[in-house]
């Protein structure tokens, strides 16, 4: 899969920039965007702020905003269009309650991670080595 729209759901502006800093330093072709909760990330993938064509993946640390997180994986999950989307949840916190439901809704990983530097470059560079041999039908 080339040059795929990914979406990042994070309320922490650090967190973000830093994932996007690693997504500039390994060099990876697919377009990042950004929603900073769960209302945001809605309207980008089914609202008025739609991204076009919507994100092939999302990266989410539903540990942050509690229940929200989970219910916007529900809504992905239970969204015609939106259902084959890949959701990795990535997280510093271990949260068995939300590592559970998440999990249930069909993730494509549950990742604990650090957010140091080297160890997020890292991880984004073998997540991007997965991105670029998978394939996406082009149909919903």
């Amino acid at each position: 899969m080339r040059n795929a729209n990914i979406l990042l759901v994070d309320n922490r502006k650090t967190t973000i920039e830093n994932i996007k800093k690693s997504f500039l330093e390994i060099d990876s072709k697919h377009t990042l965007f950004s929603a900073e909760n769960e209302n945001e990330a809605w309207l980008m993938l089914d609202g008025t702020h739609k991204i076009n064509p919507v994100p092939k993946i999302v990266l989410i640390d539903v540990n942050r905003t509690k229940k929200k997180g989970i219910n916007l994986l529900n809504a992905i999950r239970n969204h015609p269009d939106l259902k084959s989307i890949l959701i990795f949840v990535i997280t510093d916190s271990d949260e068995d309650i939300n590592k559970a439901a998440a999990l249930n809704l069909n993730i494509a990983g549950y990742i604990p991670l650090s957010f140091e530097s080297h160890k997020l470059n890292y991880f984004l560079s073998v997540l991007n080595d997965y991105w670029n041999i998978i394939e996406f039908s082009s149909q919903k």
